[in-house]
């Protein structure tokens, strides 16, 4: 294959991989006018008889990551699916990088805080692709991609997925497609769920921790694995990690989307580590209950400082920029980063956020620049300053109602204060609710009110005439 050039187009210069049914190729984009060209994967499956199952997969698979990478940036985009000479091609995103298989290596246990941020991002992932009926049935170390430029980890290889069937609300008798050690009971099968991706990534998890490959681990007389006692962990993320390895599926988070709710739920509980500030150490000073009136903002020259009803300065002007006070604090602004104040001009939450809204229900969206992701991401504080929804959003608004418009891949939805996307991202802009209603935008400047469920409830208020 080396130096072929399929529908004249894709060169390939050098093999990956070989499969159970599939080799993969590195390849040069010559459509492409420019030197160096492009690189991208070719996935080539050659049979020497058709078999009807294994081409429905490899069908299969071309049909979702066509429609999964157009719509998350995680996941390779497809190019191209074809057949040739007898042969199937998939012609893929080349993602430049590394797979975690050289990160999670045989007798190196990695730290809980390495674990916690693998999986919360590689859930993230799965969320959306639990989310659009899809089981990856392949998660494990060598299938998950770190970036070289910008950090994040994909999802490659969807090698294996299999659409849920939704009519019966039951996943058909399939193909058992998986790898030793990552596949659960109920993959090998060939009944796949999606419980089946979360035990995958539990040991995957529990393979970092232990620096033991999953399928050397002892089980009990339940099936249960046994892996507590080759790690250093703490007992929050033991039972998150216990729960999703379940030798029972029913026993296990239902998808991802859970498994994320859980994590969330734990980060919320102490101050995480990859959280805090190395500069300024969370203090806690409860708001002052006796005062009535809140102190009232003012500038003078290029500082802010708060005034009493009586027009005396009671908080000196000390920071570059400040807010109205809400719910007992208010925000305020040193340099770049953002923090809070009470009315007895103490710092609450000190400064460390990059963006912040003010409080609202107790929680208050803001921005960090996250270390594992190189980027900056918003999340949702408490008056402690204690992540309870940990930064993953591009965007925020503030709760409302329960309910708090996030931004995330372009779109907006609503989440719960416990973290939990009750309206799916869909909108181009969102409003908070009010009164039970929510103004949304679905398009250029055209909007619509919606209820608590993602229903729209009214007529076309304004168009792209407006």
């Amino acid at each position: 294959m080396i130096g072929q050039i399929l529908r004249q187009r894709y060169k390939i210069i050098q093999q990956l991989g070989v499969g159970g049914f599939c080799k993969t190729y590195l390849a040069e984009d010559l459509d492409i006018p420019i030197i160096p060209k492009p690189k991208c994967v070719v996935k080539q499956l050659k049979l020497q008889a058709i078999q009807s199952e294994i081409v429905r997969l490899f069908e299969k698979e071309g049909e979702i990551l066509y429609r999964l990478g157009q719509s998350y940036n995680q996941i390779p985009k497809l190019f191209a699916y074809f057949e040739q000479n007898s042969a199937f091609y998939l012609i893929q995103e080349f993602i430049d990088g590394q797979d975690l298989g050289k990160e999670i290596i045989f007798g190196k246990q990695l730290s809980e805080a390495y674990v916690m941020e693998m999986l919360c991002e590689v859930l993230e992932i799965l969320v959306f692709v639990h989310q659009n009926n899809v089981i990856h049935r392949d998660v494990k170390p060598p299938n998950i991609m770190r970036c070289r430029y910008s950090g994040k980890l994909m999802l490659i290889d969807f090698g294996a997925v299999k659409e849920v069937a939704t009519i019966s609300g039951q996943t058909s008798h399939t193909v058992a497609i998986g790898t030793l050690g990552y596949m659960p009971s109920e993959q090998a099968q060939g009944k796949p769920k999606l419980q089946s991706d979360v035990y995958a990534l539990g040991m995957t998890a529990i393979q970092a921790l232990t620096g033991i490959q999953p399928h050397l681990l002892p089980t009990d007389n339940n099936e249960e694995v046994i892996w507590q006692n080759h790690a250093q962990v703490s007992e929050t993320l033991a039972e998150i990690l216990n729960k999703m390895v379940r030798y029972d599926f029913r026993q296990r988070y239902a998808d991802a989307s859970e498994v994320l709710q859980a994590l969330n739920q734990a980060l919320g509980k102490t101050q995480p580590r990859l959280m805090q500030s190395s500069v300024y150490p969370t203090v806690i000073i409860t708001p002052s209950p006796s005062t009535v009136v809140p102190p009232k903002r003012i500038r003078i020259s290029d500082k802010c400082g708060y005034i009493n009803t009586n027009g005396e300065i009671i908080i000196s002007l000390k920071f570059d920029e400040a807010w109205d006070f809400s719910e007992g604090l208010a925000k305020v602004k040193i340099g770049s980063k953002h923090g809070w104040i009470d009315t007895d001009g103490k710092f609450v939450i000190p400064c460390q956020f990059d963006e912040a809204w003010n409080f609202s229900e107790g929680l208050a969206g803001v921005a960090k620049r996250v270390f594992w992701s190189f980027s900056t991401k918003w999340g949702f504080i408490d008056t402690s300053g204690q992540f309870i929804i940990y930064p993953q959003f591009d965007d925020v608004s503030w709760f409302s109602e329960g309910l708090a418009p996030v931004k995330k891949r372009g779109k907006w939805g609503f989440i719960n204060t416990t973290g939990q996307l009750v309206i799916a991202p869909q909108f181009n802009n969102a409003y908070p609710f009010r009164e039970g209603k929510a103004l949304v935008e679905t398009g250029e400047r055209q909007g619509y009110i919606i209820d608590k469920m993602g229903r729209f409830i009214s007529e076309l208020l304004y168009d792209s005439g407006a």
